[in-house]
């Protein structure tokens, strides 16, 4: 079974498992990260794992859950600069979906993830590197020592989040198997 390849349930539930998943990391990971959450490594997942309709879904559900974090547990500031780059980041997250969704293989393959990856990661700089010509931002933000910092971040999340799916989907099947609706297809 490759990267790509997924658990099937009959009645959908994978789907909504693994959306729920990636809803789910990106408000841990928004704890951790705060405004560096790996937005470009779970639009490329949600590219890659579900429907157009759903994809779009789960980033804009990542992005809420982001901003619900961010004000209400991490502090950010209510400013109007601080709610402008919360829209930037949410249209750099929809940029990256649609960039890693024009790169999205037609079929599973084993490494198709990458360019994506790639595609998803390089859309949602552009987006916030456009976004900073407007708004305030610090001379640094865009320096190779921060974006090579952030594409770790996204890597490693897209790694860890592609080590957790198969577990995920197999305690899916295990459950579904109990009530007797999986079907598996690779």
């Amino acid at each position: 079974m490759d990267l790509v390849s997924a658990v099937e349930v009959r009645d959908g539930s994978a789907r909504a498992v693994w959306m729920a998943l990636l809803v789910v990391c990106g408000a841990g990971l928004s704890l951790v990260f705060a405004c560096a959450t790996p937005f470009a490594a779970l639009a490329a997942l949600a590219a890659l794992k579900v429907g157009r309709r759903d994809a779009l879904l789960t980033v804009g559900l990542v992005w809420l859950v982001n901003q619900v974090v961010g004000y209400a547990f991490l502090g950010y500031p209510v400013t109007w600069d601080s709610f402008a780059w919360g829209g930037a980041i949410g249209v750099a997250a929809l940029a990256a979906l649609v960039a890693a969704g024009a790169m999205a293989p037609r079929r599973s393959a084993g490494l198709a993830v990458s360019l994506p990856f790639v595609a998803g990661f390089a859309g949602f700089e552009l987006v916030l590197y456009l976004a900073a010509g407007v708004l305030p931002s610090e001379v640094g933000a865009f320096g190779l020592g921060v974006v090579r910092e952030l594409l770790v971040v996204n890597a490693v999340a897209l790694v860890g989040l592609l080590a957790v799916h198969p577990l995920v989907m197999a305690g899916v099947r295990a459950l579904g198997t109990a009530g007797g609706s999986v079907a598996v297809s690779r």
